[in-house]
């Protein structure tokens, strides 16, 4: 039976390799669409210094985006593998850093102090893309703060390297700025992993359920066989066969085919048991069920009422052709044998054929041959009788 409980452990780390993904590819895709900001500060930095200053930055960024999405598409293709993916993911998380150096790094080429207004534009596009960076990075903590490092670095330093007028509020408005882009960024991947991980219960309950539903189909398989088939001889039951009676009967009242049965019971079977044992008897058992299934047709049915007593069905079979296939069954169990202690036994057997009769019911029909066999029996066993 499966064990019908929640691995915690699976789910958390389905999770975490969950938010990686996410973050791999909201970033490489960000990294695609990233063309309209370069235009916008390559612009930006034509007007303030030039277009040697312009194409220089633009080359930058554009090489390092396209590396974005050449690392983001060899971990997925890695994926499967942890040995060879883990290398790319920490290349991964690494870029946010080098992207938001690449990023900031623009202040350096704008600058100029004749036109101040496109540095604070500037300024203003880099808060456009840090605001962006950090919902795109919110799944992994890490590179969110990576991120902001490398952003806010290479401002922080120019302001410090050069007489700017408003420096010290251009950085407390950029410290503001990134205490408040961490903490939505942290609000978002709360409920990105309460999200990943509902659908990760939901996917481990439906394959707990498919095994449940597999479980439970092996056990019904397994009941229904208990019920329908005798252990130790393979034949059916005598509850599921007379539940085949009432069939057969109900299609000879219907239709007015006939249908016949055959019981036989194994003659001084005691014996056996008494002198060598249940095993041995169950042995005999067993090698006299298959002796009669190998001499039945297709849906001709072997059931075994109890201890030596079977019975067979014979549906579309009358009284003659019946007697005509007990005797084939009767000389079949008269020249089987089984070993035993170094004697060989032989296994005979009584038999008492019955066809069912216009209007009567299971119970008549089961008494006719019954005492058909019991007749045979008198008579000196090893014979057959068809009931009147």
């Amino acid at each position: 039976m499966s064990d019908f409980h929640l691995n915690e452990a699976v789910i958390a780390d389905q999770v975490r390799t969950q938010r990686f993904h996410v973050f791999r590819d909201r970033w490489a895709g960000a990294a695609r669409s990233s063309p309209l900001g370069i235009t916008l500060i390559g612009w930006i930095i034509y007007l303030a210094t030039g277009w040697q200053r312009a194409v220089v930055w633009v080359a930058l960024m554009v090489a390092f985006e396209l590396g974005v999405v050449w690392i983001s598409h060899r971990h997925r293709s890695s994926q499967g593998n942890e040995e060879h993916a883990q290398p790319w993911a920490r290349a991964l998380i690494l870029s946010t850093l080098v992207s938001g150096l690449v990023w900031g790094s623009s202040v350096w080429f704008v600058w100029s102090e004749a036109h101040f207004l496109l540095y604070v534009l500037n300024l203003s596009v880099l808060v456009g893309v840090s605001g962006i960076a950090m919902m795109i990075a919110s799944p992994v903590r890490s590179t969110t703060v990576l991120f902001s490092m490398g952003l806010l670095l290479p401002p922080l330093v120019q302001i410090g390297w050069t007489e700017n007028a408003i420096g010290s509020q251009i950085f407390a408005s950029w410290l503001v700025m990134f205490v408040v882009q961490v903490t939505y960024a942290r609000e978002l991947k709360r409920e990105l992993v309460q999200q990943l991980d509902a659908t990760a219960r939901k996917e481990a309950l439906v394959g707990l359920l498919t095994v449940a539903r597999t479980d439970l189909q092996d056990a019904m398989t397994q009941l229904n066989r208990l019920v329908t088939v005798d252990q130790l001889t393979g034949a059916y039951t005598r509850r599921y066969i007379f539940e085949q009676l009432d069939r057969h009967a109900a299609c000879r009242k219907r239709h007015g085919t006939p249908v016949s049965i055959v019981m036989l019971d194994l003659d001084h079977f005691k014996r056996v048991n008494d002198r060598y044992g249940h095993p041995v008897g169950d042995k005999a058992l067993r090698t006299a069920a298959l002796a009669v299934t190998g001499q039945l047709r297709d849906g001709d049915m072997l059931a075994r009422m109890g201890g030596e007593e079977f019975l067979v069905v014979l549906p579309m079979t009358d009284k003659a052709g019946a007697v005509l296939l007990a005797e084939r069954l009767r000389q079949t169990l008269s020249e089987t044998t089984l070993q035993a202690g170094g004697d060989t036994l032989a296994l005979p057997a009584s038999f008492g054929v019955a066809e069912l009769q216009p209007d009567e019911d299971i119970a008549a029909w089961y008494q006719r041959v019954d005492a058909a066999l019991y007749q045979a029996k008198a008579q000196g066993r090893n014979a057959l009788v068809g009931a009147a």
